[in-house]
């Protein structure tokens, strides 16, 4: 049986735990609210935002041959991280076991138990193994290939004064000292464990998908982006 999930980076195999069912590959909905206008058939859709999307909850199936286990599976199967399905490899989701997990026992007399996980995934599939890229020239372009908006971390190395530009968006750094960290999932600017948000001004930089331009003014030496491809 190859079926299995990857917890946290840790093989639910491991455990002796068996998957007999994977969720499917699910696309998230859009965030959305209809509206029935008198007289008219059908309804009227409002999309809350560009690209903002529910929660998933996909489901594994699976069983334990040896109830012995079961306490070290309660241990470790719990809280929020990553997951990763046998059926999407190369990626994972970030999720949170979202249920009891009960363990009930397939037939009288057979040590066998049955048990369902339910993970509620943020509704983005992260790539895995993806490089820091390095910009050294002013004018570069960055293309993303996910199928949605990235949200990078991205450290300016410079000095003083630098404005800086991805796509559409502009960000104006202030008494830059060596390097500062634009990180777009935190929303926070930071060096080391200081943050630096009182020497950024403008939103934090986003990668949409296709290619992005990425220029500066300043004294800067290099840009590193952490990317964080996605896709539905």
């Amino acid at each position: 049986m190859n079926d299995y999930f990857l917890w946290n980076g840790v093989d639910c195999r491991q455990y002796g735990i068996h998957v007999t069912e994977q969720p499917p590959i699910t696309i998230p909905a859009e965030r959305s609210t209809q509206t029935n206008v008198p007289g008219r058939p059908g309804s009227l859709t409002r999309l809350e935002g560009e690209d903002v999307y529910d929660d998933m909850i996909l489901t594994a199936i699976c069983f334990v041959a040896d109830p012995a286990q079961i306490p070290a599976i309660a241990a470790w199967l719990k809280g929020k991280g990553t997951v990763t399905f046998a059926n999407r490899t190369g990626g994972h989701y970030e999720a949170r076991v979202a249920n009891q997990i009960p363990f009930e026992k397939v037939l009288r007399g057979n040590p066998h138990c049955s048990f369902v996980v339910n993970f509620r995934c943020f509704p983005f599939w992260y790539k895995d193994n993806v490089s820091d890229i390095t910009i050294t020239s002013s004018g570069s372009t960055l293309t993303n290939p996910g199928s949605v908006y990235a949200e990078p971390i991205i450290t300016v190395y410079g000095s003083g004064d630098i404005t800086l530009m991805v796509g559409t968006t502009i960000v104006e750094l202030t008494d830059v000292s060596g390097s500062i960290v634009l990180d777009s999932v935190l929303k926070e600017a930071y060096k080391g464990s200081t943050l630096m948000n009182s020497h950024m001004t403008g939103d934090f930089p986003v990668l949409r998908s296709g290619m992005n331009a990425v220029s500066w003014s300043g004294t800067v030496t290099k840009v590193v982006v952490r990317p964080k491809w996605r896709y539905l």
